[in-house]
């Protein structure tokens, strides 16, 4: 019986030891696990401060990145601008050299029509003007050979009445010493008529007619 309860005694004696070593080695554990833990828990805080001062840095890079992009983006616009304004300059210059040529083009052709229709109308001008004076120049002579023509018509007729006059003139030279007496009276181109009664004559008086409807005229008053 004491036997027994000495076992007794000494089993619980080395259980005792027994749970002391697992509550030291618990302890130990725990303690390796607490500082195991804090330690990872640091390393965790360093590596997510290390992440996030590498986000941070990415943050950054991305936004000068993009700032660059945008500067970038303006240059490409403002050159882009640029291009388009030299070229809507240079299409608005061919443009207007066009129009230059197309003006010139027809301002010689508008030159060419009227220097042409200026020579066919003073080509037009000189030949009626030629005609004109051709029609001036037949006209004259044909005025010129009828002036001539009654020209000496009423020389003949002015030289015929001269001789006439002339011959009445030496026929009334013998009626000189008559009296009372008449001289013919004449018609031109016709035969003797009637003789006029003269009231107390000196002289005898030869009257003419150098025409039909012109009036009596006396040899006295024709110049010799």
């Amino acid at each position: 019986m004491e036997e027994a309860e000495e076992r007794h005694q000494v089993e619980i004696k080395v259980y005792k030891q027994k749970v002391k070593h697992l509550l030291y080695e618990h302890q130990n554990n725990l303690t390796e696990m607490k500082a195991e833990g804090t330690v990872v828990m640091k390393l965790a805080q360093k590596e997510h401060r290390i992440q996030e001062s590498v986000l941070r840095k990415d943050m950054r890079a991305l936004k000068v990145e993009l700032k660059e992009q945008e500067l970038a983006s303006e240059v490409v616009v403002k050159n882009l601008r640029l291009k388009h304004t030299e070229e809507i300059t240079r299409m608005r210059n061919d443009f207007e050299r066009q129009v230059r040529e197309i003006e010139a083009k027809y301002d010689k052709k508008m030159k060419m029509l009227r220097d042409e229709l200026d020579l066919r109308r003073k080509t037009e001008l000189h030949e009626v003007e030629e005609r004109k004076n051709g029609q001036i120049h037949t006209l004259m002579q044909r005025h010129e050979e009828a002036f001539t023509d009654i020209k000496n018509y009423y020389n003949d007729i002015t030289l015929n009445n001269l001789a006439l006059i002339n011959s009445l003139k030496v026929l009334c030279v013998g009626w000189a010493g008559e009296a009372h007496s008449a001289c013919p009276r004449m018609w031109a181109a016709e035969s003797w008529g009637s003789r006029p009664q003269l009231s107390t004559p000196t002289h005898p008086v030869l009257f003419i007619r150098l025409f039909d409807n012109a009036p009596l005229i006396s040899l006295t008053e024709i110049p010799k």
